[in-house]
């Protein structure tokens, strides 16, 4: 984003030192570990941090101006921008650069897969369109992260896909303020952040307000699925949106006929729309195929291109890092689902394990903000760990510990309360053949695990 420094003072109302006519803005960060070459820093402050602490350490790391509520010390002044709001300042710069740009957007929200499935809906529209699209960096999808991947969007977007995430009630609807979508998607509703709602019925409300846009939307996705579909389509209904579609195993628009996984591929074949279409995708985790439906009426809504070319392009999508990805090496399997966890998707995860032949190694770690029903959602994980055959547990966390608590004897190999002093446990366990699954939410540094199994091998 390029501003004339009269621009600048005048949308933000900001102090400005420097003597520069235009200011370039290449790129936002809020971390000043973060920092590229010529971003801008943005000192926001937080319940346990504040960012003006950093703004020398952002500068010096290469940011070309910091956005600040007060002066700071031992820095270079005209390298600072100050403002009242450095959050208000940030939404500004989003709605303003997004008042530039002719495009159609894409929001997807939902518990689980919301990542994986923006990330294919990308990937199906960047190899069948020539427009120019746009997707929201990693997990960028909350009340900071969404604003500055729509502050930093290249004007030349003509479709943008954006992840919108959300802890509580009303925070859905603050996202669809800033980026109204054209087309939604609400993947599976599960127990995440149970601690901060009364029931996952509540958070099935909060995720759909994202069709509450001030426009009728061109079309939602919806999960045929989950216990919740039903309400959202009637929400839906409600809220005009044109066109309506339902993705999933059971009866619906995108359903599954029929799917094989042979040697790290999975083989689909569903009826989209009235087609019968035929594709692979790379992976073992069963998850993969809803999610992949899903981003093919996504992309087909927003761009009109066949749902069978789009579902010929999935054959060369990659997964994220710590989301199911596989890694092999001296006959050794471990499936990288670090980055995060909830019940429902451990126990997808689990199932995923027990397609593969020999000793199966489950290494778990808590999972984050369940409320209430905490302990008893760990402890409950020990009939999927028995009814899919699971050989070895390793389990990581106060919570998890419920887990190993739970289970027979002969699966138990070790707890610790922490990765780093449970990873020399898994590698020094571990011999050829084995497959490992490694799971658990994002705080508990799982992928340590993970990283330690590689070097090790």
């Amino acid at each position: 984003m390029l501003l004339k420094r009269d621009k600048l003072i005048n949308l933000l109302h900001a102090k400005l030192n420097s003597q520069l006519d235009e200011i370039e803005i290449k790129g936002i960060c809020v971390d000043s570990r973060e920092i590229k070459n010529e971003d801008m820093f943005i000192a926001l402050k937080g319940d346990n941090v504040d960012g003006h602490d950093f703004v020398q350490s952002a500068l010096k790391n290469g940011a070309s101006f910091a956005l600040v509520e007060k002066d700071i010390n031992n820095v270079d002044k005209s390298r600072l921008i100050q403002v009242n709001s450095c959050y208000e300042a940030l939404l500004t710069l989003a709605k303003y650069n997004l008042s530039l740009i002719q495009s159609k957007y894409i929001g997807v929200t939902g518990s689980i897969g919301k990542t994986t499935t923006k990330n294919l809906i990308y990937h199906l529209l960047q190899n069948t369109t020539s427009r120019n699209v746009y997707v929201s960096r990693k997990n960028f999808n909350s009340q900071i992260g969404l604003p500055i991947c729509v502050a930093t969007m290249p004007m030349q977007t003509q479709i943008g896909i954006f992840e919108m995430g959300m802890s509580h009630k009303g925070e859905i609807k603050k996202l669809i303020e800033i980026i109204s979508p054209n087309v939604s998607v609400i993947t599976y509703v599960c127990e995440t952040h149970l601690e901060f709602f009364n029931s996952v019925w509540d958070i099935a409300k909060a995720k759909s307000e994202i069709m509450e846009t001030s426009f009728p939307q061109e079309a939602i996705i919806l999960p045929a699925d989950n216990a919740y579909c039903e309400f959202f389509i009637r929400k839906a209904k409600q809220n005009n949106i044109k066109n309506i579609y339902t993705f999933g195993f059971n009866s619906a628009n995108a359903q599954v006929n029929s799917y094989q996984i042979e040697d790290d591929n999975i083989f689909v074949n569903a009826r989209v729309l009235g087609n019968t279409i035929n594709y692979k995708i790379s992976g073992h985790n069963i998850s993969l195929i809803p999610n992949s439906l899903a981003s093919i009426l996504a992309a087909y809504a927003i761009s009109g291109i066949s749902v069978k070319i789009l579902a010929e392009s999935l054959s060369n999508f990659t997964i994220s890092s710590g989301r199911g990805n596989i890694f092999q090496k001296n006959d050794i399997l471990i499936i990288d689902d670090s980055y995060n966890a909830c019940p429902t998707s451990v126990k997808a995860a689990i199932r995923t394990l027990s397609t593969y032949r020999g000793r199966k190694i489950l290494v778990l770690g808590d999972m984050k903000e369940l409320g209430r029903q905490e302990v008893q959602l760990h402890e409950n994980l020990a009939a999927t760990v028995e009814k899919y055959g699971i050989n070895h547990v390793f389990a990581c966390g106060n919570l998890m510990k419920h887990l190993f608590n739970n289970i027979q004897d002969s699966r138990k190999e070790a707890w610790s309360d922490n990765s780093e002093n449970l990873k020399e446990k898994v590698i020094s366990f571990i011999k050829p053949g084995d497959k490992i699954l490694v799971k658990g939410s994002h705080s508990m540094h799982m992928d340590k695990i993970v990283e330690g199994i590689k070097n090790a091998l």
